[in-house]
């Protein structure tokens, strides 16, 4: 008879043993997907699909995505796989039209998933998925028509001037500027402006806190990287972490920053042409729809929507 403690290890062997078969048989099963359907593939590596050097170098998924791009030239699809999740590579601009376009009731879900409850900011219209992301999209679509846009043209063309007076002086003065940085606050203050219904001027300061805290949001981050490139290969990992995409002290800023804009607003009845004024009028039910153009184009994207096979089932 064996002693105790070898006795363990034997079992513990065993144990592992199993385990490992049936993590072998499982991938095995997994991977097998887009080979039955006769759809052409790479061979992935257990367990994590055709992501291994991605998630193992810790790189963007991006670089990866472009490898498998390339290695199915010549083919209008390719499958891969995401860990033991199968996903379809599309090559041809045809079969995306027709994803996109003609069939996009059948491919509505963005393939993310997360806590919204704990970061509500990833909850916007390129992340969420079925009812949550319809019932939002009819509730926006009043907002991106092209009268509303119009609308904010005077706010661009006022920090357009700005640009043009920064530029002015070493213009004047023959100097070689860095122009990246120059767009860069010109393109913060239009966002600013337009967006959030405030004026930071980083044109003229540089410095200004909207500025910072919206770089931390591309400021290299360890754990954003990570949640980055979990996002892609394991999305269901992110929801059950709760992680998010940005930073918390940035979505505290923001958050707070929006709720202190509306608060003023309808406190004080301040009136501005941007897209924060558009949102308040559409939160208070107060969003008035013009003739012609808009209606038509509500009309055009409700048939759209109710053609659309129910979501959520």
């Amino acid at each position: 008879m064996l002693d105790k403690p070898l006795s363990l290890l034997v079992e513990a062997g065993a144990v592992a043993s199993i385990i490992l078969l049936v993590l072998y048989i499982y991938f095995e099963i997994c991977y097998s997907y887009w080979k039955k359907r006769g759809i052409p593939t790479l061979k992935p590596t257990g367990p994590f699909g055709n992501f291994s050097h991605s998630i193992l170098s810790g790189k963007n998924p991006g670089y990866e995505m472009v490898k498998l791009y390339n290695a199915f030239d010549g083919h209008t699809v390719g499958g891969v796989y995401k860990f033991g999740t199968p996903s379809l590579l599309l090559r041809h601009p045809d079969v995306i039209k027709d994803i996109l376009v003609k069939d996009f009731d059948h491919f509505y879900s963005r393939g993310r998933k997360f806590d919204e409850e704990a970061e509500p900011l990833d909850a916007h219209l390129f992340s969420l998925s079925g009812s949550k992301w319809r019932n939002l999209r009819v509730r926006f679509t009043p907002l991106f028509t092209t009268l509303k846009m119009k609308m904010m043209i005077g706010t661009v063309l006022e920090c357009g001037k700005n640009l043009q007076n920064c530029l002015q002086k070493p213009a004047s003065n023959g100097e070689t500027i860095e122009i990246k940085d120059y767009l860069a606050r010109y393109s913060t203050d239009v966002i600013s402006s337009c967006a959030f219904g405030i004026e930071c001027n980083c044109l003229k300061n540089p410095d200004a806190e909207f500025r910072k805290w919206g770089r931390k949001i591309l400021e290299p981050n360890v754990k954003q990287r990570i949640t980055a490139m979990l996002n892609v290969v394991c999305p269901s990992l992110v929801s059950a972490l709760k992680l998010s995409l940005f930073p918390k002290e940035v979505c505290n800023y923001f958050r707070r920053m929006v709720w202190e804009t509306v608060e003023y607003r309808e406190t004080y009845n301040v009136q501005r042409q941007d897209f924060m004024q558009l949102m308040i009028q559409l939160k208070n039910k107060t969003l008035v729809m013009d003739e012609g153009e808009e209606l038509k184009y509500l009309q055009k994207d409700a048939d759209n929507l109710k053609s659309m096979t129910p979501f959520g089932k």
